[in-house]
C-alpha cells in the first residue's frame, strides 16, 4: 500500500510538472493578461455563478471539453465587451469622485454659505473653456434661448427689450465701461458688482462722468429695442418705448431684463397688457397684445433692386434656423415672379445677391437646404469628420431653384461664419457664383453637437471639422487644450489658439480649376473695401447719442412721409452733441479714454503736474480733431441719424431696404451682375493652367472626398438624423 501511495504521489508530481511545463510555454504577458481577466471577472460575476459552473463540471465530466470550449468563447466575448467599458469607468471614476467630494465638502464646511449650483457651473465652465470657445455648458436659461434660436420661434408678443433696472450699487462698472467707449448690453447689466462712490468725496471730472452715467442708467429702465412686424409692432409698440408694467406688475429697479421677458411670455392664445411711456406723448400708454408663436424670420429682406430692366434681386439672410431653407425658397420664387411681372413676361431673374454679411451661422441641415437651391443636382455640398463622429457627406438631391443662367453674388465679411461659410464655400467651389467682400470670412470650420442633459440643461461641444466640396477645411484657428493645475505654475487655463500660417495653407481647386486655399475662411473672389467708421461715428453709436437725439426730436416734431435729415436738422444734432460734451454727459474722446486715464493716474502718482497740464491740452486737442469728423464723415453720420429717427416709426424691413440703397458693397455687387460679358464672367472663367497642374498632381476633389467618407445623404434625410442639433 505504501508502494501504491508512492506511485500516486509520483504521478501527481509528474502531472504538476507537466502542467508547469505547459504553462511555461505561454508567454508571461499573456499569463498576466489571463490573470487580470480572471480577477476582473471575479469582480463582475457573482460567486453563485462560479459555484454553479464547478457543480456542472463535476457532475458531467463527459461534457467537460465542450463545456470549457463554450466557457472560453463566453469569456473572450465578455472580455471584448466589458474591458473597454471597465477601463473607461476606471478612467472617469477618480475625477468624478473627487469633484463630487470637493463640492460636498465646500457645501458642508466652507466658512460662509455657498451656492453649490454656481460652484458647479463655474467648475464645468472652467473645464470646457480649456478646450475651445464653442464648447459650453448651457444652464436652464441658456438652453431655452439656444433652442429658440435653433427653432426660430417662441411663444410671446414679438418684442426685443434691453435696459439696466439693477441695484444702484451695481452700476459703477457699467458707467466706467461707458466712459471708455464700451457698449452697454444686457450682459453688462446682469454681471456687475462694485461699490458706489461716496457722496462726501470731492469728485474730479472722471468721477463726475461716472456718476452721471450711473444716474442715466438708473433712469433708462427697460426699453424696446425692436418690435417685430406682424406682432408687437402692429399693436402700436415702437423702438424707445419705456415699459412701466406688465399685466399690472410694476417694473421695479430690482427686476432684470430676464424677469420682464418672463412676464411678457406665456401660453399662446392668452393676452398681455403692457403699460409704457413714449417720449413726446403725454401720459401712460396701454397696449393689449395677444401672445402667439412668434416666428423669427431669418430672411430679413427680399427685394428687386436697381433698374427694373436689369432684373437683379437681393436677399438678406441673418442666420440659419430650422425653417431657413423654406424661407429662402419662398423668397427666391417671389423674386422670380416679381421679375417676370415687371418685365411683362419677357425675362425672369437675371441676377441674385445673397447677403450673408454678419451671418453667424446655425444649423447644418439648413445650410445644406439653402446651398441645394443654387448648386447642380448630385453636387457635394459639405462633408464632416471627427474622432468620434461618423464621416458624412451631404449632397444636393434636387434640381436647383436658381437656374444656371442667373448670375449669383454672395456678399460676405469677417462676421460671416459657420453655416454661412458652408453656403458661400459650396457656391465658390462649384463655380455657381462669385463671392464678394472686403477680404475673408470668419473661418469657423468646426461642428458642434447640442446634447440634451437632465434638468433642462444642455452641452454644446465640438465633434468634427467640416470640408467644402473641393476638400478644404476653412478653420482659421487651431485650438490646443489648456487647463492644468494653476497652483503648480501652469496658468494656461484657457484653450490655446494659433492662427494657421500662410505658408501652411494648402492649395485646392474649384470645379473650373480656380485656385482656393484652406485654413483661413472663404476669401472673396471680387474684393470691395468696406466703409470704415470714423472715431466720431463709433463714439456716437456706442454712447447711444443717436437714440437720445431721436427721442428728443420725436418729442418736438411730427413725423412725415417725406422725412429726411436736412442741413438744419444736422446742425441741430451737432449742437445737441456739443451740449452733451460740455455737460460731461458724453466724451467725444471716449475711444482714447482708457490710455489717457491710465496715464493721468500715473502722472498724478509721480507728481508731474506740468505733464498733467500738457495731458489736458492733448485731451482738448483730440476732442477738436474728432469734432472735425462732423464735416468729413457727414454722409455716414446723417445716415445713422436718419436710421435712429426712422426706427421709431418704420418696421425693420423698410429700414433695411432704405439702407441697401446707400450700401457701397451692394452697389458693387449689383454692377458686377448687371454688366453683360463683364468682370463676373472673367472671375468664373476656367483656369486651364491650374487645371492641368491639378490633373497631373492630384485626383479630383470629389473623388478624394468620396474615398475619405463612408456615407452620403441628402438634406431630405435630415429628419431621420441626430445631426439636426449640430451647429456650424
Amino acid at each position: 500500500m505504501a508502494l501504491q501511495m508512492a506511485k500516486d504521489n509520483k504521478k501527481g508530481e509528474d502531472d504538476d510538472e507537466e502542467k508547469k511545463d505547459k504553462k511555461s510555454l505561454i508567454p508571461q504577458p499573456i499569463q498576466d493578461f489571463i490573470a487580470s481577466m480572471k480577477t476582473k471577472l471575479d469582480n463582475i460575476l457573482p460567486s453563485f455563478v462560479w459555484e454553479w459552473l464547478s457543480f456542472v463540471v463535476q457532475k458531467l465530466p463527459t461534457l467537460k471539453v465542450a463545456f470549457f470550449s463554450f466557457i472560453s468563447g463566453l469569456v473572450i466575448a465578455l472580455c471584448a465587451i466589458l474591458i473597454p467599458v471597465y477601463s473607461q469607468l476606471d478612467e472617469l471614476e477618480e475625477p468624478v469622485t473627487l469633484f463630487e467630494t470637493i463640492l460636498n465638502d465646500l457645501n458642508i464646511a466652507y466658512v460662509d454659505q455657498v451656492d453649490t449650483q454656481k460652484l458647479f457651473e463655474t467648475g464645468i465652465s472652467a473645464m470646457l473653456s480649456s478646450l475651445d470657445p464653442y464648447t459650453e455648458f448651457e444652464g436652464r436659461t441658456e438652453a431655452v434661448e439656444m433652442n429658440e434660436s435653433v427653432k426660430g420661434k417662441y411663444a410671446g408678443v414679438g418684442l426685443v427689450i434691453s435696459g439696466n433696472t439693477i441695484k444702484p450699487s451695481d452700476i459703477e462698472k457699467i458707467a466706467s465701461e461707458k466712459e471708455n467707449g464700451g457698449v452697454v448690453g444686457d450682459e453688462d447689466l446682469e454681471d456687475v458688482a462694485d461699490s458706489s462712490t461716496s457722496k462726501n468725496k470731492e469728485l474730479d471730472d472722471d468721477e463726475l462722468f461716472k456718476q452721471k452715467n450711473k444716474e442715466k442708467l438708473k433712469d433708462r429702465g427697460i426699453r424696446v429695442v425692436s418690435a417685430f412686424e406682424g406682432y408687437a409692432f402692429d399693436y402700436g409698440m415702437r423702438v424707445g418705448d419705456k415699459l412701466l408694467a406688465v399685466d399690472g406688475t410694476p417694473i421695479t429697479e430690482d427686476m432684470t431684463v430676464e424677469n420682464v421677458r418672463n412676464l411678457l411670455r406665456g401660453e399662446p392664445g392668452t393676452s398681455v397688457s403692457i403699460a409704457f411711456e413714449r417720449i413726446g406723448v403725454e401720459g401712460e400708454q396701454i397696449a393689449e397684445i395677444p401672445r402667439q408663436i412668434v416666428r423669427m424670420n431669418t430672411v430679413k429682406l427680399a427685394s428687386i433692386i436697381g433698374k427694373q430692366e436689369d432684373g437683379i434681386g437681393y436677399i438678406q439672410l441673418s442666420s440659419f434656423a430650422e425653417d431657413t431653407g423654406n424661407e429662402m425658397r419662398r423668397a427666391i420664387l417671389s423674386l422670380q415672379q416679381r421679375a417676370l411681372v415687371q418685365s411683362q413676361g419677357q425675362y425672369g431673374l437675371k441676377g441674385l445677391i445673397v447677403d450673408l454679411r454678419g451671418n453667424p451661422g446655425g444649423l447644418l441641415t439648413s445650410a445644406v437646404d439653402v446651398a441645394s437651391l443654387f448648386v447642380p443636382q448630385n453636387s457635394d455640398i459639405v462633408s464632416a469628420r471627427g474622432r468620434g463622429f461618423p464621416s458624412v457627406l451631404y449632397r444636393s438631391r434636387v434640381q436647383p431653384l436658381v437656374p444656371p443662367d442667373t448670375k449669383v453674388a454672395v456678399l460676405v465679411n469677417g462676421g460671416t461664419a459657420s453655416a454661412a461659410e458652408i453656403v458661400s464655400g459650396a457656391i465658390q467651389d462649384l463655380d455657381v457664383g462669385v463671392v464678394v467682400g472686403s477680404d475673408r470670412t470668419f473661418g469657423k470650420g468646426l461642428v458642434q453637437n447640442v446634447e440634451e442633459l437632465p434638468f433642462d440643461t444642455a452641452l454644446k461641444f465640438t465633434v468634427a471639422k467640416y470640408y467644402t466640396p473641393s476638400g478644404r477645411c476653412i478653420q482659421a484657428l487651431d485650438y490646443k487644450e489648456g487647463g492644468g493645475n494653476i497652483k503648480n505654475g501652469d496658468k494656461s487655463s484657457l484653450y490655446q489658439a494659433t492662427r494657421v500660417k500662410e505658408e501652411n495653407k494648402q492649395i485646392f481647386y474649384t470645379k473650373s480649376g480656380r485656385v482656393v486655399k484652406d485654413g483661413g475662411g472663404i476669401e472673396a473672389d471680387y474684393k470691395v473695401p468696406a466703409p470704415q467708421a470714423s472715431a466720431l461715428e463709433v463714439t456716437l453709436l456706442r454712447t447711444g447719442v443717436f437714440d437720445d437725439y431721436a427721442a428728443d426730436w420725436s418729442s418736438k416734431y411730427k413725423f412725415s412721409d417725406n422725412f429726411e435729415v436736412n442741413e438744419d436738422l444736422y446742425k441741430d444734432f451737432q449742437k445737441f452733441v456739443n451740449t452733451k460734451q460740455r455737460s460731461n454727459d458724453i466724451r467725444l474722446e471716449a475711444l482714447y479714454s482708457k490710455p489717457l486715464s491710465d496715464l493721468k493716474k500715473s502722472l498724478k502718482q509721480s507728481g508731474y503736474k506740468l505733464s498733467e497740464q500738457e495731458l489736458k491740452k492733448l485731451q482738448a486737442s483730440i476732442v477738436s480733431e474728432v469734432q472735425r469728423d462732423f464735416d468729413k464723415y457727414k454722409k455716414d453720420i446723417k445716415e445713422d441719424l436718419e436710421n435712429a429717427i426712422l426706427a421709431r416709426y418704420l418696421p425693420e424691413s423698410m429700414l433695411i431696404q432704405r439702407s441697401v440703397k446707400s450700401d457701397a458693397q451692394v452697389d458693387a455687387a449689383y454692377k458686377l451682375l448687371s454688366t453683360p460679358n463683364g468682370k463676373f464672367d472673367q472671375l468664373l472663367a476656367r483656369d486651364t493652367s491650374s487645371q492641368q497642374k491639378k490633373d497631373s498632381n492630384r485626383s479630383s476633389p470629389t473623388s478624394i472626398a468620396n474615398n475619405r467618407l463612408s456615407s452620403s445623404m441628402s438634406s431630405d434625410d435630415k429628419d431621420s438624423l441626430r445631426f439636426q442639433s449640430f451647429k456650424w
